[in-house]
């Protein structure tokens, strides 16, 4: 009997904003939850990615939109942001399937 995919329907997933400065480093800006990536990803082409479970460029044009969802957060133009997935299981532990088991979905990394 195999274990439940957790990840169904974006559950035990974080989405981190992330800023990417000229000179490549990454920056951190929020984790966004489950609630805050069903505001936005309809403006995104995820194409059968239902909950964003790869890395998605946020296009400047959006970054109001998205800054709407961190208080008091300024989004700069300047740097390049996306929005990234990640695994978020209770106790931080990662998932992986068994050995010749096949998720049904995407694995998000951990």
């Amino acid at each position: 009997m195999s274990k439940p995919y957790p990840f169904r329907e974006g559950m035990n997933v974080a989405w981190d904003l992330v800023a990417w400065r000229s000179d490549h480093e990454r920056v951190e800006i929020a984790v966004l939850d489950r609630e805050d990536v069903t505001q936005v990803r309809g403006y995104f082409d995820r194409g059968d990615d239902v909950w964003m479970y790869n890395v998605y460029p946020v296009p400047n044009a959006l970054l109001p939109r998205i800054a709407e969802l961190i208080p008091g957060s300024q989004l700069d133009p300047t740097f390049e942001h996306s929005i990234e997935a990640r695994q978020d299981l209770p106790g931080g532990e990662s998932w992986f399937p068994a050995p010749g088991e096949l998720p049904p979905g995407h694995v998000p990394p951990p």
